[in-house]
């Protein structure tokens, strides 16, 4: 036990203040709340939830089953920075801890994320980030099938198209990790589908608790008529695939091995300029158990010292939702500041449970925060480069997708580059405040941007 108190001081001197964002939680926020309140830990804290203009029923969940619960109301939806950042400018207590509405903390979280800032020499400590995981266990199911090129416009090796998974009847298709297997979605709704590569892994997520065996079943179809072969641990099954799009079912045995899979270890940037999850989709064997600083941190569990907090006024509110983190993790170590993973301190996360990967608003706030951050934390070099690339990139889409239509005789596809065009807009508009920004922080920097980018990590 560390800084010990006694019972009653959580509201005389506490240590730390949790903060949780919410929007439209009300389904998430009983999970997160009562896991915070079985907290093992010496440290006294308080819970504040930020709420986003809310239109479900989280406000009078909180009033009515978390009277003790701080709740901040914000007359619009701020987004995840701007939210977050309505209580870390309150907080007045030495440490400010922000934890997802969609994730629930391990017992002795809250003891294993602060122990750190009291260990010798941690003095210039700005932040210590969990390890996230999933929050379900998921199965493991390999898949292979004859591979094919489609031809000179498409480079990718194909496999077959996967419309829907489903775990006994639910269709749990955005919850199935797949970047080990497919590409990107195409299509909208009842047609929407990914490709898959020849071979590759999906990770299903069970349910907890199922007495018996479990029926795992995909939607699927093929350029032709060929076979595909699913393995997992015990089992296979060859299926045909046909050009018709259709439904097979496997049966799962019960106690089949189940798996934990890492969501974060500490957050990386990519050489080109991408915010990437340490660890991500990575079994977890253990291979993440040691403590060691990181170049940023993940928003989702992580607490801060509030003195560095506020030396670099936390988020930037106009980022919205998305690389927030990363941006901030980067002027923190501009000022000096240094970051932490922590390894002890897990917390379980639902993936995407507020805002869909690789839906419009995912992909418009990734690809126009990436480009902020980098005009306001990057060398001039790498800024220029990675931002000069995207009007050229959607320029280079927009022809190719005429070209193959104009080949083809079909209607061009022209969402995707009006959302590109979108991007660049909003991007355009914020420039001036990134620049003058990043004026700010080169004039009050200790550590130099060259120097921050040697924590770049080059893209496998």
């Amino acid at each position: 036990m560390w800084w010990p108190v006694p019972s009653d001081a959580a509201s005389r001197n506490p240590l730390a203040t949790v903060v949780i964002c919410n929007w439209n939680g009300e389904r998430l926020l009983r999970a997160c709340l009562d896991a915070l309140a079985r907290q093992q830990t010496s440290a006294p804290f308080l819970t504040w939830v930020v709420d986003n203009a809310s239109t479900d029923h989280s406000v009078a969940l909180l009033e009515r089953e978390y009277p003790h619960v701080r709740v901040l109301r914000n007359t619009a939806n701020l987004g995840f920075a701007g939210g977050n950042n309505t209580a870390l400018r309150q907080v007045t207590t030495p440490y400010a801890v922000l934890l997802n509405n969609d994730a629930t903390p391990e017992p002795d979280w809250l003891e294993q994320l602060l122990a750190p800032f009291a260990t010798p020499g941690a003095e210039r400590l700005a932040a210590v980030t969990s390890k996230v995981v999933f929050q379900p266990r998921f199965l493991r199911l390999a898949l292979e099938t004859a591979g094919f090129s489609p031809g000179a416009h498409d480079p990718r090796e194909l496999g077959l198209q996967l419309y829907r998974v489903s775990v006994e009847d639910e269709d749990v298709t955005e919850r199935v990790l797949m970047e080990r297997l497919t590409w990107g979605p195409e299509g909208e709704g009842p047609g929407r589908f990914r490709w898959t590569r020849p071979s590759g892994e999906l990770l299903v997520p069970l349910p907890d608790g199922l007495p018996g065996p479990v029926e795992v079943s995909l939607r699927w179809a093929a350029e032709s008529d060929k076979t595909a072969t699913l393995t997992w641990a015990g089992g296979a099954a060859t299926l045909p695939v046909t050009t018709t799009v259709e439904e097979v079912t496997i049966e799962v045995p019960a106690k089949t091995p189940v798996v934990d899979v890492v969501n974060n270890a500490g957050s990386i940037v990519l050489t080109a300029g991408y915010g990437a999850d340490r660890g991500y989709q990575d079994i977890d064997t253990g291979q993440y158990d040691e403590a060691q600083e990181v170049f940023a941190l993940c928003g989702c569990a992580v607490a801060f010292r509030t003195e560095a907090g506020r030396e670099v006024d936390w988020f930037d509110d106009d980022f919205f939702l998305y690389y927030e983190d990363t941006d901030l993790s980067w002027r923190l170590r501009a000022a000096g500041w240094t970051i932490r993973y922590e390894p002890k301190a897990v917390v379980r996360h639902i993936h995407s449970a507020t805002s869909i990967e690789w839906s419009p608003r995912f992909v418009f706030h990734t690809d126009r925060n990436r480009m902020l951050m980098l005009a306001k934390d990057a060398t001039a070099g790498l800024a220029a480069r990675e931002i000069g690339r995207y009007p050229l990139t959607t320029g280079s889409m927009a022809l190719r997708a005429l070209r193959h239509a104009l080949k083809y005789r079909t209607r061009p596809p022209v969402r995707p580059t009006l959302m590109r065009l979108k991007v660049l807009l909003s991007f355009l508009r914020l420039l001036p405040t990134m620049l003058s920004r990043r004026r700010q922080i080169g004039r009050t920097a200790s550590v130099n941007r060259r120097d921050l980018q040697r924590w770049l990590v080059a893209q496998r």
